[in-house]
């Protein structure tokens, strides 16, 4: 059985802020790490963070067009996982083009799992790559309604 790489049934309301609360790029990856893995405890949450940093610290993952996907290959997540939402106020996340985060998708995959890593990426970047999906998901005002703007752009790709 193939894994589903819909983001819209990867997602889920616990899995999504609209908006993040954090104000720098650190701490914004550590709430994205602690929205995708839940209640793990802070051995497993520091780990998987340091995993996302390291891959970070080579280079940054804010993609341009306010569009942030920091990711992570680690054994600390047993399958593959994934968080977002809308960034309102972190001025050191900051792309190549010289924009400011607006919204980050977080990718956690265990380390055997670099095809399905990539095949997500390539998702969201699709994704934010149409510029009616983009802008929608960049309006949205809740957590209901980024998934909701997820679950439209998916029916009609």
């Amino acid at each position: 059985m193939e894994l589903s790489l819909l983001l819209s049934e990867l997602l889920s309301t616990d899995r999504v802020r609209v908006p993040l609360g954090s104000h720098s790029k650190a701490d914004l990856l550590r709430e994205l790490v602690r929205l995708a893995v839940g209640d793990a405890d802070d051995t497993v949450v520091s780990g998987i963070f340091a995993a996302v940093e390291a891959r970070e610290n080579q280079v940054s993952t804010a993609m341009g067009g306010g569009l942030a996907v920091p990711h992570g290959r680690t054994d600390l997540v047993p399958d593959l996982r994934l968080a977002g939402g809308i960034v309102k106020d972190v001025p050191d996340y900051i792309a190549l083009d010289g924009s400011v985060v607006k919204v980050a998708f977080l990718v956690l995959t265990p380390v055997a799992a670099s095809g399905l890593h990539v095949k997500l990426l390539s998702r969201i970047a699709r994704l934010m790559h149409n510029p009616e999906s983009r802008e929608s998901l960049l309006a949205s005002t809740s957590t209901q309604e980024f998934m909701q703007v997820i679950h439209l752009a998916e029916a009609f790709s």
